[in-house]
């Protein structure tokens, strides 16, 4: 049986990746991302388990915050982007600003059904949202803020 602490336990220690467990099941990697440039950008992507979400099956669940959305930005860009992500699609999800203010966040997430993971996949998917979401946040949002 998979298990989600274990893996990205793993996957944190294999790439060296920052994690932390800031509630219990809900996971932060500081996914690392290497640029053209040989420079390093660093992506935060959360991740845990929702039961029964898929059809009453348990899944694993993770996103990567891009920006705070606004009607100025670029749609049809921005859904092109999401034209890239293998496992990941982007949205908006209601969120909070620092200031605990509601608003409305761009995120990069993926959703698969716990039976079907693996670690190996765990992995490609941790990396495929962070680097779409890094992407979008760098190009529509002015830089590395999450």
């Amino acid at each position: 049986m998979f298990d989600l602490k274990t893996a990205v336990t793993n996957i944190s220690e294999r790439w060296k990746y920052k994690l932390e467990e800031n509630n219990p099941g809900i996971y932060r990697l500081d996914v690392a991302i290497k640029m053209k440039d040989d420079t390093w950008r660093y992506q935060n992507v959360w991740i845990w388990e929702i039961k029964g979400r898929h059809f009453g099956k348990d899944v694993v669940y993770m996103n990567s915050r891009c920006g705070e959305y606004n009607p100025n930005i670029n749609h049809y860009k921005i859904l092109k982007e999401g034209g890239y992500g293998t496992f990941s699609q982007i949205t908006i999800t209601t969120d909070k600003r620092p200031d605990g203010s509601p608003c409305e966040t761009i995120i990069v997430q993926a959703v698969h059904p716990i039976e079907f993971v693996t670690e190996p996949l765990l992995n490609e998917m941790l990396y495929d949202v962070a680097y779409n979401a890094d992407i979008i946040e760098a190009t529509y949002f002015g830089g590395d803020k999450h």
